[in-house]
């Protein structure tokens, strides 16, 4: 039984004491690597396997054989792996794929945005644009968790369902915070990204917000080409949830590298009349 398939133990699960803030309580539980060797790349594309091929069925199995799902972009991606410290098992997982100059699509997007006659390139500055995909937290992880807070009595402090449910965005902010510190180390400013609507409305519930771009998509389902400035993120999430933005930024580390960002003002065409774009699965 490999790291992905090997259950996590209950007691894992245990809650850290409560005086504790959001932060620390993320470095106990919580880290997310740059995935800079084979094997941890390869733990990437096993972890997209489990989640898209087998619990989501985004993906056909058949189509990725030795229980690895990959693509044409991977080549062109930092991919980061999140670990579940107590248990050292592998949870989650997220890329940043880097645009080619020169290269038609070199970016997932910009196919999708076609269909309605837009350019990535009148929202975001492209030298400084990444695009996020493959955000993914396993299911197996994520009903233990919501179990152990819910119902498991003598492992800590019984918590509400609203202390719950801020305890279990800790593994989604390590994948983001690994999103911010791959973007301040080489000057990303701009996230792209083609996101479910329910995902969006989640982080946009944690002051992560996203701006849309042209109508929804179908594409593995229904998916909203978007875009995000990293310092007004930042800011935003730091105005309406600050101890989200601690742990976003390694309590205020990272920030120094977007400070002397401005806001920016895109030029670019209004959104066209909403219309569902249909656009063969990829």
């Amino acid at each position: 039984m490999n790291a992905i398939s090997k259950p996590i133990e209950a007691d894992a699960f245990s809650v850290a004491p409560t005086d504790l803030d959001l932060l620390a309580r993320h470095d106990i539980f919580f880290e997310t690597r740059i995935a800079n060797t084979a094997s941890l790349i390869e733990t990437a594309h096993a972890l997209r396997y489990q989640v898209y091929c087998l619990e989501r069925r985004f993906e056909n199995p058949e189509q990725h054989l030795g229980g690895l799902e990959t693509d044409s972009f991977d080549k062109h991606a930092r991919h980061g792996v999140l670990f579940h410290r107590p248990s050292q098992k592998p949870i989650g997982t997220v890329r940043m794929i880097v645009p080619r100059r020169g290269v038609t699509d070199s970016l997932p997007i910009m196919s999708l945005l076609r269909h309605d006659d837009l350019d990535l390139a009148d929202y975001v500055d492209m030298d400084r644009t990444v695009e996020v995909s493959r955000f993914a937290i396993s299911k197996e992880f994520r009903r233990r968790r919501t179990d152990q807070f819910e119902e498991a009595p003598g492992v800590g402090v019984r918590l509400n369902r609203s202390n719950a449910m801020r305890e279990a965005n800790l593994a989604c902010l390590s994948l983001i915070q690994f999103l911010v510190r791959q973007s301040a180390a080489e000057g990303t400013r701009y996230w792209a990204a083609v996101m479910e609507p329910r995902l969006l409305r989640m982080l946009a519930g944690m002051g992560i917000r996203f701006t849309s771009i042209g109508s929804l998509v179908l594409h593995h389902g229904l998916r909203q080409p978007c875009y995000c400035h990293v310092p007004t993120m930042l800011e935003d999430v730091r105005l309406e949830h600050p101890e989200y933005w601690n742990v976003l930024t390694n309590g205020g580390v990272l920030q120094s590298a977007f400070d002397a960002a401005t806001v920016p003002v895109p030029v670019h065409r209004p959104n066209p009349p909403h219309r569902l774009a249909l656009v063969a699965p990829t």
